[in-house]
């Protein structure tokens, strides 16, 4: 008489273990990417914000810098009159960021609290050739209070960057969702 076999002997059970493990850790570095390249987002327009402010200091010019939302990329705009806008003879500059990244509002909310209607916030912003912008003054300052909100994936809050400038120094300041709050980031 044949024996009936029900379930799964032990050997089967560990070999579909095994491949779950190995098909999870190949699904956690990729999760993790993201997170790390929305922080070089983050990093990149703060680095181009801070050089912009160096260059208004050092040229002693004004120095515009345009969020063009559409196209996820930085203008730079060296206004040698200090005219506050873009003439033929100034020198521009793109730079687009990270691939991938772009400029959206937060859903769950501004740094301060307050609801977020758009990726660039800010209480004076310049608008310069149709695109909305702060000004690096000669002195280091800025011509106004700056929200810049960047994302990689704009359905998972978790990849939300906040770049904020502080109009009387210039300073960027890093801010990365943490799940339940905007948290300061030390770089």
């Amino acid at each position: 008489m044949k024996r009936v076999r029900r379930g799964f002997s032990l050997v089967e059970l560990l070999i579909v273990m095994v491949l779950l493990a190995i098909l999870g850790a190949m699904a956690l570095p990729r999760s993790r990417t993201v997170s790390y390249r929305a922080d070089a987002a983050a990093m990149l327009a703060r680095t181009l914000l801070q050089q912009s402010q160096r260059n208004a200091i050092t040229r002693q010019s004004n120095v515009i810098v345009s969020i063009d939302t559409v196209y996820a990329r930085l203008r730079m705009v060296e206004d040698y009159n200090n005219n506050d806008t873009l003439n033929t003879t100034d020198r521009v500059s793109f730079r687009r960021l990270e691939e991938g990244a772009k400029f959206a509002a937060p859903p769950m909310g501004r740094v301060g609290g307050a609801s977020a209607s758009a990726a660039v916030q800010g209480s004076a912003l310049r608008i310069v050739s149709a695109m909305p912008g702060v000004i690096f003054r000669r002195d280091g300052s800025a011509s106004t209070d700056l929200e810049l909100y960047v994302t990689m994936r704009a359905d998972v809050p978790t990849d939300y960057r906040a770049l904020l400038v502080s109009p009387t120094t210039g300073r960027v300041d890093v801010y990365k969702w943490g799940g339940s709050a905007w948290i300061r980031t030390t770089q």
